[in-house]
């Protein structure tokens, strides 16, 4: 009758589980830790570009501001003119080339400048806003977009505004005689959208230019649309230099967070 013979091994100690416990507790959680810290480096990257991309927004916004705003001046001063003019036409003292060409000159087009919102757009919809640490540069494109942006647009003179105006202005001012101004629109240029046409000739125009109206109560009814106008330009024009200052501050903060040149 064989005998086998059972070989024991020696049991381990609680410490030897314990250590194997710990090592594989601590090689999980390095990995968690470098998983973050790979995640987290990601997410600062892509907020870097994200902001990147804001500053060029609001690069462009400050050349839009600045050529725009130094456009409504011009215009401003134009309007200035015209006033005058109409008190005089008021009085009696009618200058028909005067008017026709502070009317013609500047009562056309002003500077409407279009913001760049496409970044902070993106920020938002993709849920990217709240991976930026620095509430103050938060609160600074909030303060921005929501507010500055806002209320330069709503300060614009609006389109019924505009029309309301040039229909009264229609009563007064005719195109019969205008033949090279007429013309001059078939040269508008596709750079800056402008005829080639040279205003001065107006006030050399002959013979001089009539007003289809002259009656004193209709004179100020048009000075007093006019004004209108020109008063809500010129808080336009506030909001436009306000938003340049702000968007250059903006600017400033983000680089210097960010480390961006």
């Amino acid at each position: 009758m064989e005998v086998h013979a059972h070989t024991h091994t020696a049991r381990k100690k609680w410490t030897n589980y314990f250590w194997e416990f710990l090592m594989l507790f601590l090689a999980v959680f390095c990995g968690f830790l470098a998983e973050n810290q790979r995640e987290h480096m990601i997410e600062h990257r892509r907020v870097k570009e994200s902001m990147k991309e804001v500053v060029e927004n609001l690069k462009y916004d400050t050349v839009r501001c600045r050529i725009n705003s130094a456009e409504n001046v011009e215009v401003v001063l134009g309007i200035d003119s015209l006033r005058n003019e109409l008190k005089k036409a008021i009085m009696g003292q009618v200058n028909g080339n005067a008017l026709y060409y502070f009317a013609f000159r500047y009562m056309g087009d002003f500077g409407q400048a279009v913001f760049n919102s496409s970044a902070i757009t993106e920020l938002k919809n993709s849920g990217s806003l709240r991976l930026i640490e620095n509430k103050k540069i938060v609160a600074g494109m909030a303060d921005y977009y929501e507010r500055k942006v806002f209320a330069a647009k709503d300060m614009m003179p609006t389109k019924d505004q505009r029309d309301a105006l040039q229909k009264t202005i229609n009563e007064f001012f005719n195109l019969l005689y205008m033949d090279d101004y007429i013309r001059s629109f078939n040269n508008i240029t596709a750079i800056d959208y402008e005829n080639d046409y040279n205003y001065q000739d107006i006030l050399e125009h002959k013979p001089v230019l009539q007003l289809l109206n002259e009656e004193p109560k209709a004179l100020e009814k048009l000075y007093t649309q006019i004004t209108q106008f020109e008063m809500q330009l010129k808080k336009y024009n506030f909001w436009l230099y306000h938003n340049e200052e702000a968007a250059v501050k903006l600017i400033a903060d983000i680089q210097k967070e960010y480390h961006l040149k």
